[in-house]
């Protein structure tokens, strides 16, 4: 029995001793059968790139490891599978990365000696890069590249060997097979700006929208794209007969290109000229031919002086500047073709009472003859209207069917009356042609004017006639500054119009024209105000308390902006001629809360404005109505929220600014405190603290403090004439102490001093100092510090 069992087991050796000799003929056959993979193959030089890029990318790779794959990627001009082997055993070591390695060795596909095929290098980069967390910084990305260095021909350029792409990056091409190239889309492993190996080169069609075409030559072009003048080869550049003129220059075109060629070109044949009327979202009103829809890939273009990209907002509403090229009858470009004075501004004029910019119906007449022009503008239709013939016009009228109505008088000189509305004045008459545009909120009438001649206008509506000539000449450089400023940027652009003649602007026409006034705008005319050559922005005011303050009372970061703006003492020189017990405060010494108390319940004979009535004044609120003062904070909250805060502790200390954050104030029935917290440069104040029932809130800047604290009621000056408050309170020069009853507040009183917002010139300063024989250029440059006076026309 054992010897039959001996047999059995010697009888299973010999077939498992079988079974496997024959296995290992077979995989060694298999072995002796592999051969050398067929396809492209990847360079040593740019396995060296990508491996050393590793360490620029952060990763810590011994210098010996280094330097050993270093000297065998060198003494290969493809990479071998031995060479690859090591890259992967020295990056990719760890036994964490074992299971992740075996997918990338390719046993049986590759001895030794083998060169790697260029797919599977880079099947086994993304691996090294998985294991080392980089694959979200070095990836094979679709890269579009427009031209090399040396194809730049402007004054814009890049650094010298490098490529431009089309989103307008600078890349460095690592790999030598990115020398030279141009005009067509690849594949490559990128970092960051950093081309480092060329894995594919792409057939893609390329377009660049329309780029403007400035040059051709034989066989190649010169264009300008995204502020880049560019030399491109185009084999059908020049081919037109001896004396032709070129098709492609100064052209608005389509560039396509692909495989390093710029294969055809598209020129945007269609172009229109006319007054810009209006612009608005996604479209353009021309004068002649209506409003436009805008291609998505508009670009404009400034053609004079240095050629430039230019931006919607260049474009000048009111005037015939620019071209317009159409594609399919969309805006897709414009040309600003010439810069010329700008002498008219287009004013909407407000109902009665500014209350409105919108009419039910308007009535016009004129005392000369006056044309009416209406109807589409491809059947534009005319009508006389006789001198002292009165016209109505409301929303049903024939005369709005189409475009905007013009109504143009016969004479220079004359001047349209609109009787369907009142200013201080009365009925106002207005120089200039009118326009009346029909919107589904009502009417709107545009006022179409010289500058000058707007001015005749203004600077009465701002500043008493009665003025010294020089602070009139003063207010006419602010107001014509002002003015020019809205040119530049439109405050009704989608109406057509740059101003309105509100308060919210510069009141205009609202009382009549004056002598004085008018000699004070025809002594300027043409000059504006500038600080390092753009106009300023000339901000006034009626009345300081005493100092003026800077554009961070409404935001900090225009403090930075209109660096012309500064806190100032609006007086003579301080020191002279104090009264006992008087004492000298600097602008920063009245943000200190006790300084500026004693301050604004003194006198300061020394101040340009001592003697006005808004100097000082006082403000009683005898029974607080907190429902008031509630609605009044919720109301700014919805305005401006970044300006109304929160106190979010749940307890600690009130004043820390960290504490606070913007959200929907509760409505409160009780109040425990007013206070104020910070004052700026020259004692406007700037946060104040309401604590009640329901929560404490901090309220910031100057206007929303005068609009929450005033609760109606008169307001007393200090030669005791009293004033009826809107809005606002005078100004935010104010110190407010409160009265309690039960811990409650039941009301405050108010001591402030001047008129208005208190940034760039005090009108009855400038006043003053007219009376003390100052000039006009010193006034400005006293309220406008670093400014000069410019003549424009």
């Amino acid at each position: 029995m054992d010897k039959q069992i001996r047999i059995i087991v010697k009888l299973g050796l010999v077939i498992v001793l079988t079974v496997l000799l024959i296995w290992l003929i077979d995989t060694d056959k298999n072995v002796l059968q592999i051969k050398q993979p067929e396809g492209e193959l990847v360079t040593s030089s740019d396995v060296w790139i990508l491996v050393s890029e590793l360490e620029l990318a952060g990763v810590e790779i011994d210098n010996d490891v280094m330097e050993e794959i270093h000297t065998l990627i060198q003494a290969e001009e493809y990479l071998s599978y031995h060479t690859y082997m090591k890259i992967l055993d020295s990056l990719m070591g760890g036994t964490e990365q074992i299971y992740e390695k075996e997918k990338i060795l390719y046993k049986n596909k590759y001895k030794e000696e083998f060169l790697v095929l260029k797919k599977d290098w880079y099947k086994g980069y993304e691996g090294i890069l998985a294991s080392m967390g980089l694959l979200g910084s070095i990836s094979e990305q679709k890269v579009e590249i427009l031209c090399n260095s040396e194809q730049l021909v402007g004054e814009r350029g890049i650094s010298e060997g490098s490529l431009l792409g089309k989103n307008l990056e600078e890349y460095l091409g690592v790999s030598e097979d990115f020398m030279d190239l141009s005009f067509v889309s690849v594949k490559a492993y990128v970092r960051g700006n950093r081309l480092l190996t060329l894995t594919e080169v792409l057939s893609d069609k390329s377009v660049l929208e329309n780029v403007w075409i400035m040059e051709e030559e034989e066989n190649r072009i010169q264009f300008f794209y995204e502020g880049f003048e560019i030399l491109g080869e185009y084999a059908k550049a020049g081919e037109r007969q001896e004396g032709e003129i070129s098709l492609l220059r100064e052209q608005v075109g389509n560039i396509i290109y692909q495989e390093s060629t710029i294969s055809d070109i598209t020129i945007k044949e269609d172009r229109i000229s006319g007054k810009l009327l209006s612009i608005s979202e996604g479209q353009l009103e021309i004068e002649g031919y209506g409003i436009l829809e805008i291609n998505q890939e508009n670009v404009g273009y400034k053609l004079y002086e240095k050629l430039e990209k230019a931006e919607w907002s260049d474009l000048m509403l009111g005037y015939d500047f620019a071209d317009f090229v159409l594609e399919n009858g969309k805006v897709c470009a414009f040309l600003l073709a010439r810069k010329e004075k700008m002498e008219t501004i287009r004013v909407v004029l407000k109902s009665t009472g500014f209350s409105s910019v919108y009419h039910e119906s308007i009535r016009l007449l004129c005392q000369e003859p006056m044309t009416i022009y209406y109807g589409d503008y491809e059947n534009r239709m005319q009508e006389k209207v006789e001198a002292g013939q009165e016209i109505t016009i409301e929303a049903g009228s024939d005369y709005l069917s189409g475009a905007r109505m013009e109504i143009v008088p016969e004479v220079n000189t004359a001047k349209i009356q609109v009787a369907s509305m009142e200013r201080s004045q009365g009925v106002p008459a207005y120089r200039g042609r009118m326009e009346i545009v029909k919107t589904k909120e009502g009417l709107v009438l545009i006022n179409e004017v010289l500058l000058e001649e707007y001015l005749y206008s203004v600077v009465p509506s701002e500043m008493p006639a009665s003025y010294p000539i020089e602070a009139l000449k003063a207010q006419a450089v602010c107001a014509r500054t002002y003015g020019y400023g809205y040119l530049l940027k439109p405050g009704y652009a989608a109406l057509g119009a740059h101003v309105d003649d509100s308060v919210g602007y510069q009141v205009y026409n609202n009382i009549a024209e004056n002598v004085n006034s008018t000699k004070a705008v025809k002594e300027t005319a043409g000059e504006l105000l500038l600080y390092e050559g753009e106009p300023v922005n000339a901000y006034y005011y009626s009345t300081s308390c005493g100092f003026g303050a800077d554009a961070g009372v409404w935001n900090e970061e225009q403090r930075e902006q209109f660096p012309y703006l500064n806190p100032v003492y609006i007086g003579k020189t301080q020191e002279s001629q104090l009264g006992d017990g008087e004492k000298v405060y600097t602008t920063e010494e009245l943000s200190v809360e006790d300084n500026f108390r004693e301050y604004i319940t003194g006198t300061d004979e020394n101040a340009y404005e001592t003697n006005e009535p808004w100097f000082r004044w006082n403000y009683q609120v005898d029974n607080l109505d907190v429902s008031m003062l509630s609605n009044r904070i919720s109301e700014r909250f919805h305005a401006a929220p970044g300006k109304i805060l929160t106190f979010a502790g749940e307890s600690g200390n009130l004043d820390d600014p960290e504490l606070y954050e913007s959200k929907e104030p509760r409505e409160f029935k009780k109040v425990y405190e007013i206070r104020c917290v910070k004052r700026k440069e020259g004692g406007v104040i700037d946060e104040i603290l309401i604590e009640t029932d329901k929560g404490t809130y901090k309220v910031i800047s100057e206007y929303n403090i005068r609009y929450v604290l005033n609760q109606g009621g008169d307001v007393i000056r200090q030669d005791g004439s009293p004033y009826t408050s809107s809005a606002l309170l005078p100004s935010a020069y104010l110190i407010i102490d409160v009265v309690k009853e039960d811990k409650n507040v039941i009301g405050y009183t108010i001591i402030g001093g001047g008129y208005g917002h208190g940034v760039g010139m005090s009108q009855n300063g400038a006043r003053a100092m007219g009376l003390a024989h100052e000039d006009c250029e010193s006034i400005l440059s006293f309220y406008f510090q670093g400014s000069q006076l410019n003549k424009l026309y």
